[in-house]
């Protein structure tokens, strides 16, 4: 028996009142979402100060609450299918729900870690897209799954816009900023 297989049979077991179910469906993308966040390291005091950002840049104090949120959010979602989805079609949600995950878990490290604007571009896109197979895939099983995405489907529609525009307005910033130099705002 596989370690994902042995969770999911156990997980069987605990119901979709469990707590110890909740804790873990809620827990990996909020942990997993913490442990990205420190790719972000000084990012956002130093060069992320120097590019130019979109009009419609909120305050980066906001981000990680939100972000806190959405994976709670999502997490209870794969909860719902994980429960209430027949068990012998739950796994094609479940799998579109980890590979939207772990596409979420590279943007950070592409787009802070790498300065790689072009590939968190890319990375985002295909997001969106993993966001979209899922909640759709969510809604087949559980509305409120379903709607438990919308906001962040909706966020990442919104960061995809920033990530676009940096990305965009700001060419050749990770070989300038390795070499030392500053990017004057104009």
């Amino acid at each position: 028996m596989t370690f994902l297989a042995a969770i999911a049979s156990s997980m069987d077991g605990w119901g979709l009142h469990s707590a110890a179910s909740l804790a873990l469906t809620i827990g990996v993308p909020v942990l997993s979402g913490l442990a990205t966040s420190m790719t972000i390291g000084n990012s956002l005091e130093t060069w992320y100060r120097e590019i130019k950002k979109a009009p419609w840049n909120l305050s980066g104090d906001i981000f990680g609450p939100i972000w806190a949120l959405l994976y709670t959010s999502m997490g209870y979602a794969s909860h719902r299918i994980f429960h209430l989805a027949p068990p012998h079609l739950r796994a094609a949600p479940l799998a579109l729900y980890g590979v939207q995950l772990a596409i979420n878990l590279t943007w950070s490290p592409a787009f802070f870690a790498a300065k790689r604007f072009g590939l968190g571009t890319a990375v985002i896109s295909a997001l969106w897209g993993g966001i979209v197979a899922t909640t759709y895939s969510f809604f087949q099983f559980d509305a409120t799954a379903g709607y438990l995405m919308l906001p962040y489907l909706a966020w990442v529609s919104y960061e995809s816009t920033l990530t676009w525009y940096i990305w965009r307005n700001n060419p050749g910033f990770r070989h300038k900023y390795a070499a030392g130099k500053r990017v004057k705002k104009e």
